[in-house]
């Protein structure tokens, strides 16, 4: 079975009046004021805006008492129309319908409380930008403008170096033999060494594999963790991304070391010929944010902004 892999990021909803000044703080938005405009359009039609060369809208917003969250379904409609084929035929067009669209799909968790959005990432249709513009497309406002701060993670090293299990660390390279690095962990011999190719960019990737039981060695891990916060500035490692384990007991958790932005990631197992659905991604959000308590780390994070 194949695992399509999907990132999760974190965003504080909010606004600011025309008339404030740049030294005045954002305000929080209740973003449930506009759920409620939006779901009094009551067509799809009336919640479709032109996005660029293309078409973006609100699918479904609602309250799920279960989970006691807001959830939304936004859509952006293309017409960048792919094509169909047969093992032993030709190539065609896949044929639509005059309002027929192609749809990439996006969802969203809110949390009324904190003001805080965790919305789904998909290349393919609708960023935060393009959600900020749609939110404020429908709002409709000549007074204030809604805006999407990405919510920045504090304490990703410190957080790393305390795992008692590390399964993974992915690095990339660039700029090779134009900055000198210092340390001592072998990730620094790497970058030294691999300079004499005299190539220009580079990547790693070393895991324990499928095991569940084996881990990298913690002492090297940590000192490479080291060296990466050391190096930082250099510009030579502009990826570091860490798998690790808190205990035994506790999920395999992704770090990026150098985020800007709060996220998560979840593979979904997917069976052929068809597509991920809202509704298991609105599960796996609330399993994240609410479950798993991902919203504690978010309100320490923001609470040191």
């Amino acid at each position: 079975m194949k695992y399509k892999k999907v990132r999760f990021e974190y965003y504080q909803v909010v606004f600011r009046k025309n008339t404030d000044n740049k030294t005045q703080r954002d305000r929080l938005f209740d973003l449930v004021r506009w759920i409620n405009h939006a779901n009094r359009h009551e067509s799809y039609l009336d919640r479709t805006v032109d996005f660029y060369t293309e078409k973006a809208r609100l699918e479904e917003a609602y309250y799920e008492e279960d989970m006691k969250y807001y959830f939304l379904h936004f859509v952006r409609l293309g017409d960048n129309i792919p094509s169909k084929g047969r093992l032993d035929g030709k190539v065609e067009p896949l044929e639509l319908e005059e309002d027929e669209y192609i749809g990439n799909e996006v969802s969203a968790l809110y949390d009324e409380n904190h003001h805080i959005l965790m919305l789904q990432r998909n290349r393919s249709s609708l960023g935060p930008s393009g959600i900020e513009y749609y939110l404020n497309i429908l709002w409709n406002s000549e007074e204030e403008t809604i805006y999407l701060r990405p919510i920045s993670p504090k304490g990703m090293f410190e957080k790393a170096t305390k795992a008692d299990q590390f399964r993974k660390i992915h690095m990339r390279f660039a700029d090779i033999g134009t900055s000198n690095v210092e340390g001592d962990s072998p990730v620094i011999s790497f970058v030294k060494n691999i300079g004499r190719y005299s190539g220009v960019n580079g990547e790693i990737v070393i895991s324990v594999g499928r095991s569940r039981e084996k881990t990298l060695d913690s002492d090297t891990m940590i000192s490479t963790i080291n060296d990466i916060v050391a190096n930082q500035d250099s510009g030579v490692i502009n990826k570091a991304e860490v798998h690790y384990k808190y205990t035994d007991d506790t999920a395999v958790e992704i770090v990026d070391l150098f985020a800007k932005k709060a996220h998560d990631f979840h593979s979904f197992p997917m069976e052929k010929r068809t597509t991920l659905s809202h509704n298991a991604i609105v599960e796996e959000m609330w399993n994240l944010y609410h479950k798993q308590n991902k919203r504690m780390k978010i309100l320490e994070y923001l609470a040191k902004e």
